[in-house]
């Protein structure tokens, strides 16, 4: 029985239930165990000393459990809290979750459970623990295998970070579950992944999104002849053909209830059965899992299952949204220009420079695939004509956003309302910023001709 040292915090004001708590970790091997059962208590001592998990009761006198896990996450946001209540309600579990709860149980909570609940919590705690040591680093971070990360393009520190991270968890047997936004570019990572790890069996992709039970175990494990009717044969399974590699499963937030149990299984024995078969196969497959779903609320509802998510969570790499990185839209930009040329067959033209000013303030709800995206089509529409500011800004999506298509611009203010000559002065100098500088774009924008834009500069 393995022994942890971190303190575990219990938080009950029903003195009999918290030593019960207690008495179910001191039999999983937790050293350290705080019970508090008056709640006023509870910050001063997170405050005061280090601590690895919490478990939190909902209803209590003084402070209620939702006002507390508010504090705790404002002051201690690295804690993770299991929050127990004997409210077995939708509602309160996606309020708590909502509120930063990391884990939600009723009362009686199961021995297993709650244990296992605990020890998940402290190991996902400590592997934030890491990506913070690593982001101390900022610029001075030195991959050993920068290749891996080659076709991930980018200026940003947090995303170096997340290499380094991957580097060091990379040849870990754990599953690894990637989050982030569509678009952001899970497959990729998960690739880096697997080159970082050095396996040497092959890289198998599958979007598992919408898979029943059955399709989901013919898919990955395979059938035996005769398994159902038209199995003329054996076909092996994407678990066996990703042997001694990495199965990515994409999508994993979308998939079958059904298919989670067997998923879980192959996870927790590293053993499944293809249809049709009497003995259950081995696997040597590490497991890596994508999904742009909040897993949390969907536990919370019961759509996913916590015991499958634990499993999957044995590393976790979370990828920034593009808006959040602006300096990596011109890297981007770049990189995008000289493959789309190169897929198109053409001749690279010389671009403009501060083609990147044309998306200021635009979100990208698509990220780096809608960034892509709207490269390649302004490159398709240019012609024998270099890309200019003006070619992204007259593109629909920017346009759309800027209040061009399907409405008039809004100009919002504060204070008084501008004088005219105010609000004109204002008006130009956005759009020439908007288009680095160059008068036929801005005037373009303005609707007026580029001699009437140059009276105005002069005047």
């Amino acid at each position: 029985m393995a022994t942890s040292t971190e303190t575990v915090l219990i938080v009950d004001d029903d003195e009999l239930v918290a030593e019960v708590y207690s008495t179910i970790l001191e039999g999983s091997g937790w050293v350290n165990r705080v019970v508090i059962n008056d709640p006023r208590e509870v910050m001063d001592f997170v405050r005061a000393n280090p601590v690895g998990a919490i478990l939190l009761d909902l209803k209590m006198p003084h402070i209620s459990g939702q006002e507390l896990l508010e504090s705790i996450t404002a002051e201690r946001p690295e804690i993770p809290v299991i929050v127990l209540t004997l409210e077995d309600s939708v509602d309160v579990a996606v309020d708590c979750m909502k509120r930063g709860a990391f884990d939600f149980m009723t009362k009686p909570a199961d021995e297993n459970r709650l244990a296992n609940a605990v020890a998940h919590a402290v190991r996902v705690r400590a592997l934030h623990e890491e990506v913070r040591v690593l982001s101390r680093r900022g610029h001075d971070v030195e991959l050993q295998s920068p290749d891996v990360f080659a076709s991930i393009i980018t200026a940003n520190d947090t995303m170096r970070q997340l290499f380094a991270y991957i580097e060091t968890v990379a040849p870990s047997p754990r599953a690894v579950l990637i989050t982030g936004e569509s678009g952001t570019g899970k497959e990729l990572f998960a690739r880096a992944v697997h080159d970082a790890s050095g396996r040497r069996g092959p890289f198998v992709p599958v979007n598992v999104a919408g898979l029943d039970e059955t399709v989901f175990s013919d898919t990955l494990f395979g059938h035996r002849r005769g398994a159902f009717t038209g199995a003329d044969g054996n076909r092996k399974g994407l678990v066996e053909q990703a042997a001694g590699g990495t199965l990515f499963l994409d999508e994993i937030g979308d998939l079958d209830t059904g298919a989670q149990v067997k998923l879980l299984r192959l996870l927790q024995e590293e053993e499944y059965y293809p249809l049709g078969a009497d003995a259950a196969e081995r696997s040597t497959a590490r497991v890596i899992a994508a999904t742009n779903a909040e897993l949390a609320e969907r536990q919370a509802t019961g759509v996913f299952r916590r015991d499958l998510y634990y499993r999957l969570m044995g590393h976790h790499v979370e990828i920034p949204p593009l808006r959040d990185r602006p300096e990596d839209v011109p890297v981007l930009i770049e990189h995008f220009l000289a493959e789309s040329y190169a897929t198109l067959g053409r001749e690279p033209l010389d671009a403009q420079p501060g083609l990147h000013r044309a998306f200021s303030g635009y979100e990208f709800p698509g990220n780096v695939r809608e960034l892509q995206a709207i490269v390649f089509d302004v490159v398709s529409r240019s012609g024998t004509e270099p890309v200019s500011a003006t070619s992204f800004l007259a593109h629909p999506l920017l346009a759309r956003q800027r209040g061009v298509a399907g409405g008039a611009a809004r100009l919002s203010y504060t204070g008084g309302i501008p004088t005219l000559e105010e609000a004109e002065r204002f008006l130009i100098r956005e759009a020439l910023e908007q288009t680095a500088g160059n008068q036929t774009a801005a005037a373009k924008l303005l609707g007026v001709s580029q001699s009437t834009l140059s009276r105005r500069l002069s005047g």
